[in-house]
């Protein structure tokens, strides 16, 4: 019995010195100077400064940390709206993890934003900062760190390029991975909503994923996507994606980003496609895109753009197009260009940002395409008027020879129309 008092002593001040460590990390962890510390180390690692609202430090159940409230700004002549947001990202582990490898039972971010953008003179927002973030790292290995939880919610990107006029914003980003550790697989699951103009979007994909920091890969492998898109010009319906992806990958060592086997039904449409981008050589940037063989009213009319009616009801039957897209000079170049429309076989190249066409048809019935009132009959002249009348509507800089054209009862030749763009007239 003598033994018992000194032992319930012992242990109850032990307790209270626990008790009293736990309460004095968790009072510093709400302390300006713990704030100011942790924006700091945000701004020497970035090189843009940065601000924290709240720090919290948790023992119960494990070490804890959360961060409310960072703000990451701007570089200089990109607004006043903060690079990165967050509303707060909070991290629980095991006690193990302090004393072995880096272990997390979960990592929660919610509410971030980020906003690159482009300048009018090309320069953006983010080089510098990534730049400085991986400048100076060490060639040691990492400890095998691992995130039995990691969660993304209510995020959003609003990207801004004033070079060329695009605005984006995604929102509503939700991430949710499983045993995330470096080299090893894991499951992955994304959804993400958008507005681009009048446009709205909602996207979701569900595979593989895989991190690899050391080795510079990162990966998602065997994707399912749904997907759907609604606003002007597309009906109230809206237009729905279905599709896979055998694999999305990025090299950071090498900046190149690559998806590999995508295939997609897109409103009826059924295709696959394919591409690679290198973030530093921009025009060796390669996209492949090939649909099979569809009537395309419906597709058209799914688009809000139905096709006009024809003299032959069976005009516009049958369509399929293959494309490779290549950049140059900042723009988009889909060259060559290959493809079908009913009888006729066509190839040649299209320059959206310019509305620039060259097409070279093998045979074509003008006279089918036509609107059922146009007047078909003995004047050819008329009917090639009438023709280009219609293609004039689509404001395009375009160039079509047709080895041979059909046109009212004639047949001919090397036939060359051009149509110029409205602002310059046509002919």
């Amino acid at each position: 019995m003598r033994l018992t008092r000194p032992f319930k002593i012992t242990f109850a001040a032990i307790t209270l010195v626990v008790l009293a460590a736990a309460a004095i990390i968790w009072l510093l962890g709400r302390t300006p100077f713990v704030r100011d510390k942790v924006a700091g180390w945000v701004t020497d690692a970035t090189g843009l400064p940065a601000t924290v609202a709240a720090v919290s430090i948790g023992l119960l159940r494990g070490p804890s940390f959360e961060l409310r409230g960072l703000a990451i700004a701007q570089p200089p002549g990109f607004g006043a709206k903060p690079l990165i947001e967050v509303g707060s990202a909070r991290i629980t582990a095991p006690w193990s993890s302090l004393w072995g490898d880096p272990v997390a039972h979960s990592l929660t971010i919610d509410a971030p934003v980020l906003r690159p953008a482009v300048a009018a003179d090309g320069s953006d927002n983010w080089t510098g900062m990534i730049e400085r973030l991986t400048a100076g790292e060490d060639e040691e290995t990492a400890p095998a760190w691992t995130v039995g939880r990691l969660e993304v919610r209510e995020g959003a990107v609003e990207y801004e390029d004033a070079a060329s006029g695009t605005r984006l914003r995604l929102t509503a980003i939700t991430i949710g991975a499983a045993d995330v550790s470096p080299a090893a697989d894991f499951p992955l699951d994304l959804k993400v909503a958008g507005v681009s103009g009048t446009n709205t979007f909602l996207f979701a994909c569900e595979g593989r994923g895989l991190a690899d920091p050391d080795g510079g890969r990162f990966a998602a492998t065997g994707l399912n996507l749904r997907g759907w898109a609604g606003g002007e010009p597309l009906p109230l319906a809206g237009v729905e994606l279905l599709g896979k992806i055998k694999a999305v990958t990025f090299d950071s060592v090498a900046g190149v980003a690559a998806i590999d086997g995508g295939r997609f039904n897109l409103a009826g449409i059924p295709g696959e496609f394919a591409g690679s981008m290198h973030l530093g050589e921009p025009d060796e940037t390669l996209l492949v895109f090939r649909t099979e063989s569809f009537a395309p009213r419906a597709p058209a009319i799914a688009f809000g753009t139905p096709l006009p009616p024809t003299a032959d009801e069976k005009a516009f039957g049958n369509f399929q197009i293959s494309v490779e897209g290549h950049m140059k000079a900042g723009m988009l170049h889909l060259d060559p260009i290959e493809g079908r429309l009913d009888e006729t076989a066509f190839s040649g190249l299209f320059v959206p940002d310019a509305r620039l066409i060259r097409v070279t048809a093998d045979r074509i019935e003008v006279d089918r395409y036509l609107a059922p009132d146009q007047k078909r009959g003995r004047d050819k002249k008329a009917t090639l008027e009438a023709a280009i009348a219609q293609l004039a509507e689509l404001d395009i800089d375009a160039k079509i020879r047709i080895v041979e054209a059909r046109v009212a009862g004639a047949r001919l030749r090397d036939t060359v129309i051009r149509v110029e763009r409205t602002d310059a007239g046509s002919q």
